[in-house]
């Protein structure tokens, strides 16, 4: 097994325990919280009821053996049925997800070539034009996420009414949340290309393609481009935990059924199995993205792997 694979399987091994964790940790946090009959049944239900619906729920015994069944549950990939719904969780869980990765679909590649696009606009429009371009992609970046996405409901969905203001109605309610989010990672990836273009261009391999006469697609392309994809690749490994993260005021501002949103209704149904489910499956889906991710690095740059055993001498 070469060392590439060797570190990826220990970051995803690494991973693994930390959703373990989690659980725990959640399962604390739900026990401190108090009785969740109290949310799931009317104020005035009797003692005779509530015990009869921790009963059905699994929350009788003592807090070791529901914790042992829980982590048991857990492992298997079972999360048991939700306490709000009385539905099997996965059932409930997979559509919101599926609408999730819908919006991390469309936003992550037009961020990304929106990012780069604005990299090349400040490092060819002039010395002048990219200080004012920087400030402005500042001012974007440290407006909070809400601010532009009501603007954007206001002008395009109630003014304008070219998409709708909220919830699924087919492709075109992703396109205002999938923008926004495009957008924000546009801006970030932006920032980063404006310096490491900057860099780039002081390297003596850019003075000897000059002295060659490289032609001006081919120059910024390939001598340009190509040693950033490195700072790109890292950026969208990382990038895929902060959209997901990211998608849970969007699916707020504007009710779509994301499964940011659905944690959010369980947190505070006090839904423990379906907040489980949400936490578990996001998090496997970061690790497994970036699994996949740390497999392909080091054969798109193979500077990886001479740090990596630069790094291996040292010891």
């Amino acid at each position: 097994m070469s060392n590439g694979i060797l570190r990826a399987v220990q970051r995803f091994v690494g991973g693994l325990s930390v959703i373990v964790a989690a659980s725990v940790l959640l399962f604390f946090a739900n026990e401190t919280m108090g009785d969740p009959t109290y949310a799931l049944l009317p104020m005035d239900a009797t003692e005779q009821r509530r015990e009869a619906v921790r009963e059905s729920l699994g929350l009788g015994g003592s807090t070791v053996s529901r914790l042992s069944a829980y982590l048991l549950l857990t492992l298997q990939g079972e999360f048991g049925r939700s306490y709000k719904l009385d539905q099997p969780v996965l059932d409930i869980v997979a559509p919101y997800f599926w609408g999730t990765m819908k919006l991390i679909g469309l936003a992550l590649p037009v961020g990304v070539a929106g990012g780069i696009f604005l990299g090349f606009f400040g490092l060819l429009a002039g010395v002048r034009t990219d200080k004012w371009l920087y400030k402005l992609l500042l001012v974007l970046h440290s407006l909070p996420g809400f601010v532009p996405a009501i603007l954007a409901i206001e002008l395009f969905a109630v003014q304008l009414k070219w998409v709708p203001p909220s919830g699924s109605q087919g492709w075109s309610s992703l396109v205002l949340p999938a923008s926004l989010l495009a957008g924000a990672e546009a801006i970030k990836i932006g920032i980063l290309l404006r310096s490491k273009f900057a860099e780039i261009l002081d390297e003596k391999f850019i003075l000897t393609a000059k002295a060659k006469g490289v032609g001006r697609f081919r120059f910024y392309l390939h001598y340009v481009l190509r040693p950033a994809l490195s700072l790109i690749f890292s950026f969208i490994s990382i990038q895929v935990g902060v959209l997901l993260s990211s998608a849970v005021v969007v699916e707020s501002v504007f009710a779509y059924p994301g499964i940011g949103g659905l944690a959010v209704q369980a947190l505070s149904n006090r839904d423990l199995p379906s907040l489980q489910a949400c936490l578990v499956i996001t998090t496997l889906f970061f690790l497994c993205s970036r699994f996949l991710l740390d497999l392909i690095h080091p054969w798109l740059d193979p500077r990886v792997k001479q740090t990596a055993a630069w790094e291996r001498s040292l010891w």
